[in-house]
């Protein structure tokens, strides 16, 4: 014996679906400012490293002495930290520039965040634009056999 019971979301009275659109809307266009801010603050970052090692002055440490040795250390691990902070990608110790690997990898995940969230906008004006939604669920019964006495 077999039921359809069908789940529906969305009656005229109230429309559930228009309701849960309009919440994902609003979270999602957020979400979609913050992830495109962060995806501009990582290419800057990106674009800016190999200025900010060479305003550092680590390339021409051998011809550096003393108090300017120690300045452009710090300077450098100033650069390397605020790389990591904004991308999360490192670079080692000894590295005056940054690689493609590396660059191509503070790059790839906020530009993933910022497609995720554009689908989850989809995905809210679909729902916003749905006045109801019904999702068929299949439910199987079984006929049990009564259990024989002995």
């Amino acid at each position: 014996m077999r039921k359809t019971i069908l789940l529906r979301l969305g009656t005229r009275d109230f429309q559930w679906t228009q309701l849960l659109g309009v919440f994902l809307a609003i979270i999602t266009v957020l979400m979609l400012i913050k992830s495109a801010a962060v995806m501009f603050d990582s290419w800057q970052s990106v674009r800016d490293f190999n200025k900010c090692v060479e305003f550092s002055g680590i390339k021409d440490l051998s011809s550096l002495e003393g108090s300017d040795m120690l300045l452009a250390e710090l300077c450098y691990q100033d650069c390397k930290s605020t790389f990591f902070d904004i991308t999360g990608a490192q670079v080692p110790a000894l590295q005056k520039g940054l690689t493609s690997r590396q660059s191509a990898t503070a790059l790839v995940e906020p530009i993933a965040w910022f497609f995720l969230w554009a689908a989850l906008f989809m995905l809210a004006l679909f729902f916003l634009f749905s006045r109801a939604i019904v999702i068929p669920i299949e439910e199987v019964e079984h006929v049990s056999r009564p259990f024989k006495k002995k």
